[in-house]
C-alpha cells in the first residue's frame, strides 16, 4: 500500500492539482500577460511555462491511460467488468473534450470545458481507487513512474517560470490604472461609456459593445479599473502580481511533491517483480469484454442525459430591425439569426442531450451577447452605434463569428470574404438608421 501510495497515487495527484492551480492562475492573471508585455522575459516565460504545464498535463494522462488500460484488462465477471471499465470510459470521456478544443467545438462558452475538467476529475478518482486496489506489472509499472517523473519535472519548470515571471514584474512596479471609467448599459444589455476616451491610459481598450462576450470576441483583454459599478463580467479580477508568484512556488511545491514521491518509492521499495499473465487474461477475449462493457456505459449515459431537459425558447421579438436591403437580412438570417435573435431554429438534434446542451448554451451565450430581436438601433447613441458597428467588423473579418463548430453543421452560414464584406456594411448601414 505504501509504494502505491508513494509511487503512484501521491504524484498523479501532485501533479493534477498543479495543473488546476495553474487553470486557476491563468484566468486570474489573464490581464498580466497584456499588461507586463513589454517587460524583459516576461512573455518568453509564460510561454515556457504553458508548454511545460501541457507535457506534465500529458504525462499525468498517459500514466492514467496506462492505469486505466490494465484494469479493464483484467479477467471479471460482467458486472464486475463494468466496474473496471470506468476509469478508460472516464479517459475517452477526457480525450474527446481535448477533441473539442481541437476542433473549436463547445469553445464559445464553458461547455468543452466543463465538460473536459469534469471527465479529467472522475478519470482521476477512478483511476485512484484502481491504483490502491491492484497491483502493475513490472513493465507497466516503470512506464507509469517514468510518466510521472516526467510529468513532476515539466510542472517545476512550469511553476519557477511563473514564480521568476512575476518577480520580474514585481519589479517592474505596479501596473498601469486606467481611472475615470464609468459603465452603464444601453438597450440590448450593450455596455458603454460615460467617461471620455481622454480618460483611457495607454493601451487600454474601451468597454467591448459585445456584453460579457465582447472581450471574448475581441481576442484582446479588457484592462480598468472601474471607479464605479462595471458592466457586469467585465470587471477586471484585481489579483497582484505577488498573489501570482506565490501561487507559482505552491506549482513548484507541488512538483516537487510529485518528483520526491517518485524517487522516495523507487529508493525505498524498488519494483515489484508483478508477471503481466498475473494480471491480464485473454487479451483479445478481455478487450472485446470490456469494449463491450464501455458501449453499455455509453448508452446508459446518453439514457441518463435525456433525464436533463434544458428550455429551447424563441422570445416574441420587442424591437423591430429597420435593415437597409433584403440582401444584408438574407446574409443575417443564413450566418447570425440562430444565435443573435429569438428567431432560431431548433432541429431534431437540440433536443437530444448532450447536443441540447451545447446548443442552447450557445443560443443563450449568442443572444446576451448581442441580440437584434431586442435591440432597437434608434435608442441607441452615435458613439454606442460606431462601437458595436466596429466590434461586428472585427468578429465577422477574424473569423470567430460563425463558430467553428456552428459551420461544421450549418455549411450554408459560412461565408466568401465578399459576402462578409456586404454583411458588414449592410449591419453598419441598418444600425445608423
Amino acid at each position: 500500500m505504501g509504494r502505491r501510495w508513494f509511487g503512484f497515487l501521491i504524484p498523479l495527484w501532485g501533479i493534477a492539482l498543479g495543473v488546476l492551480l495553474y487553470g486557476v492562475l491563468t484566468v486570474l492573471g489573464a490581464r498580466f500577460g497584456f499588461l507586463y508585455r513589454n517587460v524583459t522575459g516576461f512573455t518568453a516565460l509564460q510561454q515556457v511555462s504553458r508548454w511545460a504545464i501541457g507535457v506534465s498535463a500529458l504525462s499525468a494522462l498517459g500514466a492514467a491511460a496506462l492505469v486505466a488500460g490494465i484494469t479493464a484488462l483484467r479477467p471479471a465477471s460482467w458486472p464486475r467488468k463494468i466496474l473496471l471499465v470506468l476509469p478508460a470510459w472516464f479517459l475517452f470521456l477526457t480525450l474527446l473534450g481535448l477533441l473539442m478544443f481541437l476542433l473549436q467545438i463547445g469553445t464559445v462558452g464553458p461547455f468543452a470545458a466543463l465538460w473536459t475538467v469534469g471527465s479529467a476529475l472522475l478519470l482521476l478518482i477512478a483511476v485512484t481507487v484502481a491504483g490502491l486496489r491492484m497491483d502493475l506489472p513490472s513493465r507497466i509499472h516503470k512506464w507509469v513512474q517514468a510518466l510521472l517523473g516526467l510529468g513532476g519535472a515539466s510542472g517545476l519548470v512550469a511553476g519557477l517560470s511563473l514564480l521568476l515571471a512575476f518577480l520580474l514584474a514585481m519589479a517592474r512596479g505596479p501596473a498601469p490604472a486606467f481611472a475615470g471609467l464609468q459603465g452603464s448599459f444601453g438597450p440590448g444589455g450593450v455596455p458603454g461609456f460615460l467617461g471620455p476616451p481622454e480618460t483611457l491610459g495607454e493601451g487600454a481598450r474601451a468597454v467591448p459593445p459585445f456584453g460579457t462576450s465582447g472581450e471574448r470576441f475581441r481576442g484582446e483583454p479588457f484592462v480598468g479599473p472601474f471607479p464605479g459599478r462595471p458592466p457586469e463580467g467585465l470587471a477586471p479580477v484585481r489579483v497582484a502580481p505577488s498573489t501570482m508568484a506565490v501561487g507559482g512556488g505552491i506549482l513548484s511545491a507541488l512538483a516537487l511533491l510529485a518528483l520526491g514521491a517518485v524517487g522516495w518509492s523507487r529508493r525505498r521499495w524498488g519494483m515489484e517483480d508483478v508477471p503481466t499473465a498475473a494480471i491480464w487474461g485473454d487479451r483479445p477475449q478481455e478487450g472485446l469484454r470490456a469494449l463491450g462493457a464501455g458501449a453499455m456505459l455509453s448508452l446508459a449515459a446518453l439514457l441518463i442525459a435525456q433525464l436533463i431537459p434544458v428550455p429551447r425558447t424563441n422570445p416574441p421579438a420587442r424591437a423591430t430591425i429597420p435593415w437597409d436591403s433584403p440582401q444584408t437580412q438574407a446574409l443575417w438570417q443564413r450566418a447570425c439569426a440562430d444565435c443573435h435573435s429569438n428567431e432560431t431554429r431548433w432541429p431534431w438534434y437540440t433536443a437530444v442531450a448532450p447536443a441540447s446542451w451545447l446548443t442552447v448554451l450557445h443560443v443563450n451565450e449568442g443572444r446576451q451577447a448581442l441580440n437584434l430581436s431586442e435591440l432597437d438601433p434608434a435608442a441607441l447613441s452615435p458613439a454606442r452605434k460606431a462601437r458595436l458597428a466596429e466590434e461586428i467588423a472585427r468578429v465577422i473579418r477574424n473569423g470567430s463569428m460563425p463558430p467553428a463548430d456552428y459551420l461544421l453543421i450549418h455549411p450554408e452560414a459560412r461565408l466568401t470574404d465578399l459576402e462578409k464584406e456586404l454583411l458588414i456594411q449592410g449591419l453598419q448601414e441598418t444600425l445608423s438608421r
